[in-house]
């Protein structure tokens, strides 16, 4: 004689959420590093390094920082109070992303700061210049 049993055994089932979490957070990642952009600009900073390689962009907004914590707005000095007032002028003349070109050495409080001011002053979009090193395998 055959007993039944109380409790019926099911299926297994294969759980896609954490999946679908792990593929979502890829593509923000990869969004959120493909606003980094290799640039050379005329004022000298050692710019943090990166291996993978990215596009040169000419008609971009150039914010540097030195390690001395010197503003300049494209080859200009600027006092951080006058950056915004600055940036909303250079905003107006040409509808480009604005790259900070901060030294290595520079606090990253600081760097936050110039982007706060960017998007006080309008700006869209806000990238982080950094250095290109070809890794060998």
């Amino acid at each position: 004689m055959r007993f039944r049993r109380a409790v019926e055994r099911r299926e297994a089932a294969f759980d896609l959420m954490p999946l679908i979490d792990v593929v979502f957070l890829l593509i923000i990642f990869f969004m959120l590093t493909t606003s980094f952009r290799t640039i050379f600009q005329g004022i000298k900073v050692d710019l943090p390094t990166t291996t993978t390689k990215q596009e040169r962009i000419e008609q971009n907004i150039i914010v540097t920082i030195t390690k001395d914590n010197v503003l300049y707005l494209d080859k200009a000095r600027v006092a951080t109070s006058k950056l915004v007032s600055l940036l909303k002028k250079k905003l107006r003349e040409k509808k480009g992303l604005v790259m900070i070109n901060a030294d290595k050495l520079v606090r990253h409080g600081k760097v936050v700061e110039i982007m706060d001011l960017a998007k006080q002053a309008g700006a869209d979009r806000v990238g982080i210049l950094t250095s290109y090193i070809k890794v060998v395998k």
